[in-house]
């Protein structure tokens, strides 16, 4: 039997006690391989023995100019490694910005064991994580979309493919937990993008903030 090819990844923090709490977690995933665990000095150079996967990046500061730079210096490093920054912030001007520097994956600092695992695995496959609770305060404060209206309308079980959708599961995943063919939960899909005339999946967590 072929081996499954691990996600090498690598954890930058400064704080000893939370980078050695992610590596205690993360090392215990079977597809998981752990090649960096070291904090992130200002001005340090980043050298890599053999090139992440992901690189996961504990933000304790607003300093945003600094956030920046330890995304720029990570992306210089691995170019093509995913960025999955774990924050402490939820506020809305933060966020953006560290989207606009290149992170791939936002999750609060609070997010579960399985919903990090999860988010690992999704950015590592190119699935852009973005936390539920963190996009929730942004359609607050932005105001919702004229299209939103009708998602009220939405059935139970559109709704719960929305919201796995928003966790960033894939299809085949959503299929598995609610018992369904993958190619419903693709129609399914399909349908509500065509509906509110979006065009990418990850568009559909607006309808969450509406349904609430």
């Amino acid at each position: 039997m072929q081996k499954t090819e691990k996600t090498k990844l690598a954890i930058v923090d400064d704080c000893v006690i939370f980078r050695t709490g992610l590596r205690c977690i993360l090392s215990e995933v079977p597809n998981f391989e752990i090649i960096m665990c070291r904090d992130f000095n200002s001005g340090e150079n980043i050298a890599f023995s053999e090139p992440p996967d992901v690189i996961l990046i504990h933000s304790t500061t607003k300093d945003l100019e600094f956030q920046a730079e330890m995304l720029n210096r990570a992306k210089e490093a691995a170019p093509l490694a995913k960025v999955l920054l774990i924050s402490e912030f939820s506020d809305m001007d933060y966020l953006l910005e560290n989207l606009m520097s290149g992170c791939d994956g936002y999750v609060l600092r609070d997010v579960s064991e399985n919903a990090l695992i999860r988010a690992v695995t999704n950015v590592s496959t190119e699935i852009f994580v973005f936390d539920r609770n963190a996009i929730g305060k942004f359609l607050q404060l932005h105001g919702r979309g004229n299209s939103l209206g009708s998602a009220r309308k939405l059935s139970s079980r559109e709704m719960r493919v929305v919201e796995m959708v928003s966790e960033g599961m894939t299809n085949e995943k959503i299929a598995s937990e609610l018992e369904l063919a993958t190619g419903t939960v693709k129609n399914i899909v399909s349908d509500l993008l065509s509906r509110f005339k979006y065009q990418k999946r990850s568009q559909l967590v607006k309808l969450l903030n509406e349904a609430l």
